[in-house]
């Protein structure tokens, strides 16, 4: 899904931007996140990390060690899974600070070429940065946020 979800972000925003030199891409995927593609990413690596996790966590044997099961020792067996959590969250990471401009310019150059569009302002005022809404396809005027709060998924609902 996450595989899915990234290379039709990128082929949709390739196919806009082939017709559209000079606008920013608020199509398809692009209409529900501003970086489709970042989850599609994000998907990706979480979904190896979930189908990994099982093997990742060894196995408590009772019958060999006499020793008692405590949370130390539960937590040591789990050692393999917490440090194989640090590709998405390292991912995640990063997407988010690209996402925001804390890492790169990326966003100072967005503002820059689209910034005085009044459609790029309530694009960038309504739609999540990374994680999608996908109610913004059905209820578009109903579902905007309160900005980029959070680092990724917008601030919810306006209400009023």
């Amino acid at each position: 899904m996450g595989l899915l979800t990234e290379t039709l972000a990128d082929y949709q925003k390739w196919n806009f931007k082939k017709h559209n030199r000079n606008q920013f891409c608020n199509v398809g995927l692009w209409g529900i996140s501003q970086h489709p593609n970042f989850f599609g990413n994000l998907l990706l690596w979480s979904g190896i990390f979930v189908m990994n996790a099982p093997a990742l966590i060894e196995p408590y044997n009772n019958h060999n060690s006499g020793k008692k099961r405590t949370l130390l020792r539960q937590l040591w067996g789990a050692r393999r899974l917490f440090v194989a959590l640090l590709s998405p969250l390292f991912m995640w990471t990063l997407f988010s600070g690209q996402a925001n401009g804390t890492i790169t310019n990326s966003v100072e150059l967005a503002n820059r070429k689209y910034g005085s569009d009044p459609n790029y302002q309530d694009y960038i005022a309504t739609v999540p940065k990374i994680i999608p809404n996908p109610l913004l396809w059905f209820f578009p005027s109903t579902f905007k946020t309160n900005g980029p709060a959070g680092g990724g998924a917008g601030g919810g609902p306006i209400t009023s």
